[in-house]
């Protein structure tokens, strides 16, 4: 499994951004200084208040800190999580097509960069 912490300025706010983006919230493993978003049975993301978050943290409205990815199995699925981030407060990045893959891309409303990005199977090296 895959565990990513993102430090968040306004919980609640974040918590309807990746809510409006289709992924669940496991209330469980959320309190008022945290959401876990479950992204799929692997990937979880854990949006952590910045005033809770154990060591300091850089600014990424200010330049990204980090930039992260998620697949998708069908190329319109690209375009349709990145509408549902921009309709959602987050603001559009530059995408890249090329012969192979079609990656789409948004900042959440804190500045944090995700990539969606579909790759056409027949081309996957494994």
């Amino acid at each position: 499994m895959l565990f990513v912490t993102l430090p968040v300025r306004d919980l609640p706010a974040s918590r309807r951004f990746y809510e409006a983006l289709g992924f669940r919230i496991n209330e469980h493993s959320s309190d008022e200084h945290t959401a876990a978003v479950v992204v799929d049975d692997n990937i979880v993301v854990t949006l952590l208040s910045r005033d809770s978050f154990p060591v300091p943290v850089g600014d990424p409205a200010a330049g990204p800190t980090a930039v992260h990815c998620l697949t998708v199995e069908h190329r319109p699925q690209v375009d349709e999580l990145v509408e549902a981030a921009l309709a959602s407060g987050g603001t559009a990045r530059p995408a890249t097509d090329d012969e192979t893959t079609y990656t789409g891309s948004f900042a959440d409303p804190d500045g944090h960069v995700w990539q969606i990005r579909w790759m056409d199977q027949l081309h996957v090296v494994n």
